[in-house]
């Protein structure tokens, strides 16, 4: 019974900053503005340690990082890569989510540090 509740919480506070994030985006008028701002909600409220968020450039067809939270300057600088590179290379190759529970035992994760 305890961990169907805990899994309930979980998903509740999921869809709670699902919600929050939604509300933010539609609130703007350009959404790009705001990005730091989802990364923002997600450390407070999801405890994320590390993350971005990556557009694919239609001209150049490079992935590159638009917001970011726990990196370092140079991870930043370098912030650019290709599809099929790294894991969010990989995601907008296959079209697929991925869960990684261990960043560093990926295979994909590019220690860019």
């Amino acid at each position: 019974m305890e961990a169907e509740h805990s899994a309930l919480a979980r998903k509740i506070q999921e869809l709670t900053v699902l919600y929050e994030i939604s509300q933010l985006l539609v609130s703007i008028p350009d959404p790009k503005e705001e990005l730091g701002h989802v990364l923002d909600i997600l450390h407070s409220k999801m405890g994320m340690k590390r993350g971005t968020i990556t557009l694919l450039d239609p001209v150049t067809q490079e992935l590159d990082i638009k917001a970011a939270h726990g990196l370092t300057d140079r991870e930043r600088q370098r912030g650019h890569y290709q599809i099929g590179e790294g894991i969010t290379g990989k995601v907008v190759e296959t079209g697929e989510p991925v869960i990684i529970p261990h960043i560093g035992k990926e295979p994909l994760f590019l220690n860019r540090g």
